[in-house]
Protein backbone atom coordinates (compact mmCIF):
# COMPACT_ATOMS: atom_id res chain seq x y z
CA UNK A 1 0.00 0.00 0.00
CA UNK A 2 1.30 3.49 -0.90
CA UNK A 3 2.49 5.61 2.05
CA UNK A 4 0.67 8.65 0.66
CA UNK A 5 -2.65 9.55 -0.98
CA UNK A 6 -3.30 12.29 -3.51
CA UNK A 7 -6.09 14.77 -4.21
CA UNK A 8 -8.13 12.30 -6.25
CA UNK A 9 -7.95 9.37 -3.81
CA UNK A 10 -11.36 8.67 -2.26
CA UNK A 11 -10.16 7.97 1.29
CA UNK A 12 -11.67 10.76 3.43
CA UNK A 13 -14.56 9.92 5.74
CA UNK A 14 -17.74 11.71 4.68
CA UNK A 15 -19.38 11.02 8.07
CA UNK A 16 -17.02 13.31 9.95
CA UNK A 17 -16.13 15.82 7.23
CA UNK A 18 -18.97 16.25 4.78
CA UNK A 19 -22.33 15.19 6.20
CA UNK A 20 -22.24 17.65 9.14
CA UNK A 21 -21.47 20.48 6.70
CA UNK A 22 -24.36 19.50 4.40
CA UNK A 23 -26.77 19.21 7.34
CA UNK A 24 -25.80 22.67 8.62
CA UNK A 25 -26.30 24.17 5.16
CA UNK A 26 -29.69 22.46 4.81
CA UNK A 27 -30.75 23.89 8.18
CA UNK A 28 -30.08 27.31 6.65
CA UNK A 29 -32.38 26.60 3.70
CA UNK A 30 -29.78 25.47 1.15
CA UNK A 31 -30.67 22.42 -0.95
CA UNK A 32 -28.22 19.50 -0.75
CA UNK A 33 -27.99 19.44 -4.57
CA UNK A 34 -26.66 23.01 -4.51
CA UNK A 35 -24.00 22.13 -1.95
CA UNK A 36 -22.91 19.00 -3.85
CA UNK A 37 -22.99 20.54 -7.33
CA UNK A 38 -19.98 19.52 -9.41
CA UNK A 39 -18.63 17.07 -6.80
CA UNK A 40 -20.09 13.87 -8.34
CA UNK A 41 -21.49 13.09 -4.89
CA UNK A 42 -25.14 12.43 -4.04
CA UNK A 43 -26.81 13.02 -0.71
CA UNK A 44 -28.68 9.69 -0.71
CA UNK A 45 -25.40 7.80 -1.17
CA UNK A 46 -23.77 9.74 1.65
CA UNK A 47 -26.44 8.95 4.23
CA UNK A 48 -26.86 5.29 3.31
CA UNK A 49 -23.27 4.08 3.48
CA UNK A 50 -19.77 4.82 4.75
CA UNK A 51 -19.08 6.86 1.63
CA UNK A 52 -15.49 7.95 1.12
CA UNK A 53 -14.59 11.10 -0.78
CA UNK A 54 -11.51 12.74 -2.24
CA UNK A 55 -9.87 16.02 -1.28
CA UNK A 56 -10.88 17.43 -4.67
CA UNK A 57 -14.53 16.57 -4.00
CA UNK A 58 -14.35 18.08 -0.52
CA UNK A 59 -12.86 21.30 -1.92
CA UNK A 60 -15.70 21.53 -4.48
CA UNK A 61 -18.34 21.23 -1.73
CA UNK A 62 -16.61 23.81 0.44
CA UNK A 63 -16.32 26.23 -2.50
CA UNK A 64 -20.07 25.83 -3.06
CA UNK A 65 -20.71 26.42 0.65
CA UNK A 66 -18.63 29.60 0.69
CA UNK A 67 -20.55 30.96 -2.32
CA UNK A 68 -23.97 30.04 -0.95
CA UNK A 69 -23.37 30.93 2.71
CA UNK A 70 -20.42 33.35 2.72
CA UNK A 71 -20.81 34.72 6.26
CA UNK A 72 -22.47 31.96 8.27
CA UNK A 73 -19.41 30.73 10.15
CA UNK A 74 -19.85 27.12 9.06
CA UNK A 75 -16.08 26.59 9.24
CA UNK A 76 -16.16 27.34 12.98
CA UNK A 77 -19.26 25.22 13.58
CA UNK A 78 -17.72 22.31 11.67
CA UNK A 79 -14.59 22.52 13.84
CA UNK A 80 -16.68 22.42 17.01
CA UNK A 81 -18.75 19.52 15.67
CA UNK A 82 -15.59 17.54 14.89
CA UNK A 83 -14.35 17.77 18.47
CA UNK A 84 -17.56 16.66 20.11
CA UNK A 85 -18.06 13.71 17.77
CA UNK A 86 -14.76 11.87 18.17
CA UNK A 87 -16.12 8.36 18.70
CA UNK A 88 -13.37 6.31 17.02
CA UNK A 89 -10.37 4.88 18.84
CA UNK A 90 -7.99 7.66 17.74
CA UNK A 91 -10.43 10.36 18.85
CA UNK A 92 -10.92 8.79 22.26
CA UNK A 93 -7.16 8.37 22.65
CA UNK A 94 -6.82 12.11 21.92
CA UNK A 95 -9.50 13.19 24.40
CA UNK A 96 -8.00 11.04 27.15
CA UNK A 97 -4.50 12.53 26.84
CA UNK A 98 -3.14 14.00 30.06
CA UNK A 99 -2.08 17.33 28.52
CA UNK A 100 -1.61 19.26 25.27
CA UNK A 101 1.90 17.93 24.76
CA UNK A 102 0.60 14.37 24.71
CA UNK A 103 -2.29 15.45 22.47
CA UNK A 104 0.13 16.86 19.88
CA UNK A 105 1.97 13.53 19.82
CA UNK A 106 -1.27 11.61 19.29
CA UNK A 107 -2.28 13.91 16.43
CA UNK A 108 1.09 13.27 14.75
CA UNK A 109 0.80 9.54 15.32
CA UNK A 110 -2.83 9.21 14.17
CA UNK A 111 -3.01 12.13 11.76
CA UNK A 112 -4.93 10.32 9.03
CA UNK A 113 -7.73 9.48 11.48
CA UNK A 114 -7.76 12.85 13.25
CA UNK A 115 -6.55 15.56 10.90
CA UNK A 116 -5.76 14.31 7.36
CA UNK A 117 -6.08 17.71 5.65
CA UNK A 118 -3.13 19.41 7.35
CA UNK A 119 0.11 18.65 9.16
CA UNK A 120 2.00 20.81 11.63
CA UNK A 121 5.65 21.47 12.39
CA UNK A 122 6.37 22.46 16.03
CA UNK A 123 9.02 25.13 16.69
CA UNK A 124 9.92 25.35 20.37
CA UNK A 125 11.22 28.71 21.57
CA UNK A 126 12.07 30.11 25.02
CA UNK A 127 8.52 31.05 26.05
CA UNK A 128 6.21 29.48 23.45
CA UNK A 129 5.91 26.56 21.10
CA UNK A 130 4.69 27.60 17.65
CA UNK A 131 2.76 24.99 15.68
CA UNK A 132 2.99 25.93 11.99
CA UNK A 133 0.29 24.25 9.87
CA UNK A 134 0.61 23.30 6.21
CA UNK A 135 -1.91 21.79 3.78
CA UNK A 136 -1.16 18.06 3.56
CA UNK A 137 -2.75 16.84 0.33
CA UNK A 138 -2.88 19.62 -2.29
CA UNK A 139 -3.11 23.41 -2.43
CA UNK A 140 -6.80 24.39 -2.64
CA UNK A 141 -8.13 27.80 -3.70
CA UNK A 142 -7.32 30.57 -1.16
CA UNK A 143 -10.88 30.85 0.22
CA UNK A 144 -11.00 27.10 0.80
CA UNK A 145 -7.66 27.28 2.64
CA UNK A 146 -9.13 30.02 4.83
CA UNK A 147 -12.09 27.76 5.58
CA UNK A 148 -9.77 24.94 6.68
CA UNK A 149 -7.67 27.24 8.87
CA UNK A 150 -10.79 28.67 10.53
CA UNK A 151 -12.00 25.12 11.16
CA UNK A 152 -8.68 24.17 12.82
CA UNK A 153 -8.77 27.32 14.98
CA UNK A 154 -12.28 26.35 16.09
CA UNK A 155 -11.10 22.83 16.96
CA UNK A 156 -8.29 24.23 19.09
CA UNK A 157 -10.59 26.78 20.72
CA UNK A 158 -13.22 24.15 21.61
CA UNK A 159 -10.61 21.68 22.86
CA UNK A 160 -8.92 24.16 25.19
CA UNK A 161 -12.23 25.61 26.40
CA UNK A 162 -13.68 22.16 27.13
CA UNK A 163 -10.63 20.46 28.60
CA UNK A 164 -8.32 23.19 29.93
CA UNK A 165 -10.04 26.59 30.26
CA UNK A 166 -7.08 28.72 29.12
CA UNK A 167 -8.17 29.76 25.65
CA UNK A 168 -7.28 33.44 26.13
CA UNK A 169 -3.57 32.56 26.45
CA UNK A 170 -3.38 30.93 23.00
CA UNK A 171 -2.62 32.98 19.88
CA UNK A 172 -3.76 31.94 16.40
CA UNK A 173 -2.05 33.68 13.47
CA UNK A 174 -3.90 33.60 10.15
CA UNK A 175 -2.11 34.04 6.77
CA UNK A 176 -4.78 36.31 5.28
CA UNK A 177 -6.38 39.71 5.83
CA UNK A 178 -9.23 40.18 8.29
CA UNK A 179 -12.33 38.75 6.55
CA UNK A 180 -15.68 40.44 6.07
CA UNK A 181 -17.36 37.95 8.41
CA UNK A 182 -15.26 39.08 11.38
CA UNK A 183 -18.30 38.84 13.66
CA UNK A 184 -17.98 35.05 13.38
CA UNK A 185 -14.51 35.29 14.94
CA UNK A 186 -15.97 37.27 17.85
CA UNK A 187 -18.73 34.70 18.28
CA UNK A 188 -16.72 31.49 18.00
CA UNK A 189 -13.13 32.15 19.10
CA UNK A 190 -12.07 32.85 22.67
CA UNK A 191 -8.42 32.48 21.67
CA UNK A 192 -6.43 35.54 20.64
CA UNK A 193 -5.91 35.93 16.90
CA UNK A 194 -4.03 38.03 14.36
CA UNK A 195 -4.21 38.37 10.58
CA UNK A 196 -1.73 38.86 7.71
CA UNK A 197 0.88 36.53 9.21
CA UNK A 198 3.33 34.81 6.81
CA UNK A 199 1.79 31.39 7.62
CA UNK A 200 -0.94 29.76 9.71
CA UNK A 201 0.32 29.19 13.23
CA UNK A 202 -0.97 28.40 16.73
CA UNK A 203 1.32 29.69 19.49
CA UNK A 204 1.01 28.19 22.98
CA UNK A 205 2.98 29.19 26.12
CA UNK A 206 5.32 26.34 27.02
CA UNK A 207 4.05 26.10 30.60
CA UNK A 208 0.54 25.34 29.34
CA UNK A 209 1.63 22.33 27.29
CA UNK A 210 1.99 20.20 30.43
CA UNK A 211 -1.05 21.42 32.35
CA UNK A 212 -3.04 18.29 33.24
CA UNK A 213 -6.68 17.87 32.38
CA UNK A 214 -8.49 16.35 35.34
CA UNK A 215 -11.04 14.47 33.20
CA UNK A 216 -8.39 12.37 31.41
CA UNK A 217 -8.13 8.67 32.18
CA UNK A 218 -4.60 7.44 31.31
CA UNK A 219 -5.57 3.77 31.27
CA UNK A 220 -8.28 4.48 28.69
CA UNK A 221 -5.84 6.60 26.68
CA UNK A 222 -3.45 3.64 26.40
CA UNK A 223 -6.30 1.25 25.59
CA UNK A 224 -7.73 3.41 22.79
CA UNK A 225 -4.28 4.16 21.37
CA UNK A 226 -3.41 0.47 21.35
CA UNK A 227 -6.65 -0.28 19.47
CA UNK A 228 -6.02 2.56 17.00
CA UNK A 229 -2.44 1.53 16.28
CA UNK A 230 -3.57 -1.39 14.15
CA UNK A 231 -4.74 0.99 11.40
CA UNK A 232 -2.55 1.99 8.46
CA UNK A 233 -1.82 5.74 8.43
CA UNK A 234 -0.93 7.22 5.02
CA UNK A 235 -0.22 10.94 4.61
CA UNK A 236 -1.23 13.44 1.94
CA UNK A 237 0.92 13.81 -1.16
CA UNK A 238 2.25 17.29 -0.30
CA UNK A 239 3.04 16.18 3.24
CA UNK A 240 4.96 13.15 1.97
CA UNK A 241 7.13 15.33 -0.27
CA UNK A 242 7.54 17.94 2.48
CA UNK A 243 8.72 15.28 4.94
CA UNK A 244 11.52 14.37 2.52
CA UNK A 245 12.49 18.06 2.32
CA UNK A 246 12.42 18.47 6.09
CA UNK A 247 14.83 15.54 6.44
CA UNK A 248 17.04 16.84 3.64
CA UNK A 249 16.35 20.47 2.55
CA UNK A 250 18.54 20.11 -0.54
CA UNK A 251 16.87 16.87 -1.60
CA UNK A 252 16.66 16.67 -5.39
CA UNK A 253 13.58 15.92 -7.46
CA UNK A 254 15.32 12.71 -8.60
CA UNK A 255 15.70 11.51 -5.00
CA UNK A 256 12.07 12.29 -4.10
CA UNK A 257 10.82 10.70 -7.32
CA UNK A 258 12.86 7.58 -6.52
CA UNK A 259 11.25 7.35 -3.04
CA UNK A 260 7.84 7.52 -4.75
CA UNK A 261 8.88 4.98 -7.38
CA UNK A 262 8.07 7.40 -10.20
CA UNK A 263 10.11 9.42 -12.69
CA UNK A 264 11.16 13.05 -12.10
CA UNK A 265 8.88 14.13 -14.95
CA UNK A 266 5.92 12.35 -13.33
CA UNK A 267 6.75 13.97 -9.98
CA UNK A 268 6.75 17.40 -11.62
CA UNK A 269 3.35 16.68 -13.23
CA UNK A 270 1.91 15.41 -9.95
CA UNK A 271 3.09 18.49 -8.08
CA UNK A 272 1.57 20.75 -10.74
CA UNK A 273 -1.70 18.80 -10.53
CA UNK A 274 -1.66 19.47 -6.78
CA UNK A 275 -1.15 23.21 -7.47
CA UNK A 276 2.42 23.45 -6.28
CA UNK A 277 6.03 22.71 -7.25
CA UNK A 278 9.13 21.37 -5.52
CA UNK A 279 10.64 24.85 -5.29
CA UNK A 280 7.40 26.25 -3.82
CA UNK A 281 7.44 23.60 -1.08
CA UNK A 282 11.13 24.21 -0.38
CA UNK A 283 10.49 27.96 -0.13
CA UNK A 284 7.50 27.48 2.19
CA UNK A 285 9.48 25.35 4.65
CA UNK A 286 12.51 27.66 4.56
CA UNK A 287 10.29 30.74 5.00
CA UNK A 288 8.66 29.27 8.10
CA UNK A 289 12.03 28.49 9.63
CA UNK A 290 13.38 31.94 8.79
CA UNK A 291 10.36 33.82 10.18
CA UNK A 292 10.44 31.81 13.42
CA UNK A 293 14.15 32.58 13.83
CA UNK A 294 13.72 36.29 13.10
CA UNK A 295 10.51 36.99 15.03
CA UNK A 296 10.43 34.43 17.86
CA UNK A 297 13.99 33.33 18.56
CA UNK A 298 15.61 36.75 18.15
CA UNK A 299 18.18 35.49 15.67
CA UNK A 300 20.18 37.95 13.61
CA UNK A 301 20.08 37.94 9.82
CA UNK A 302 23.53 36.37 9.82
CA UNK A 303 22.49 33.55 12.18
CA UNK A 304 19.35 32.79 10.17
CA UNK A 305 21.15 32.93 6.83
CA UNK A 306 23.81 30.55 8.13
CA UNK A 307 21.21 28.09 9.47
CA UNK A 308 19.41 28.07 6.11
CA UNK A 309 22.69 27.60 4.20
CA UNK A 310 22.77 31.03 2.53
CA UNK A 311 26.37 31.94 1.83
CA UNK A 312 25.52 35.51 0.86
CA UNK A 313 23.65 37.84 3.29
CA UNK A 314 22.35 40.09 0.50
CA UNK A 315 20.85 37.09 -1.24
CA UNK A 316 19.19 36.02 2.03
CA UNK A 317 17.58 39.46 2.50
CA UNK A 318 16.39 39.47 -1.12
CA UNK A 319 14.97 35.96 -0.81
CA UNK A 320 13.33 36.75 2.54
CA UNK A 321 11.55 39.73 0.98
CA UNK A 322 10.37 37.52 -1.87
CA UNK A 323 8.99 35.05 0.67
CA UNK A 324 7.25 37.52 2.98
CA UNK A 325 6.94 40.83 1.11
CA UNK A 326 9.14 42.45 3.78
CA UNK A 327 12.79 42.63 4.72
CA UNK A 328 13.77 40.96 8.02
CA UNK A 329 13.98 44.35 9.77
CA UNK A 330 10.55 45.38 8.45
CA UNK A 331 9.05 42.13 9.74
CA UNK A 332 10.65 42.66 13.15
CA UNK A 333 9.08 46.13 13.30
CA UNK A 334 5.66 44.81 12.27
CA UNK A 335 5.75 42.07 14.90
CA UNK A 336 6.83 44.57 17.57
CA UNK A 337 3.79 46.75 16.74
CA UNK A 338 1.42 43.77 17.11
CA UNK A 339 2.70 42.65 20.51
Amino acid sequence: MKPYFDAETACLNSQSLLLPLIEMAMQRGVNSHQILKGSKLFYDDLIKSQKMLSFTQLNTVIENTIQLLPSDGLSFLLGQHWLFNQTNYSGQALLNCKNLMQMSRVVCLKQFSLCPLVFFIPYRCDSHTHYVFNLAIAMPPPKVSEFYFEMIAAKMNALCKWRFDFTNKILVKFPFSAPKHLEQYYAHLAVQYQFEHPYFCISIPNELLRVSQTTATPIMHHYYLQQANSTFEPVGFIQYVSKQLIKSPKCSSDAIAHSLNISSATLKRKLKHHNTSLQTLKDALAKQHAVINITERGYSNEQTALQLNFSDLTNFRRTFKRWTGMTPSQLRSTVALNT
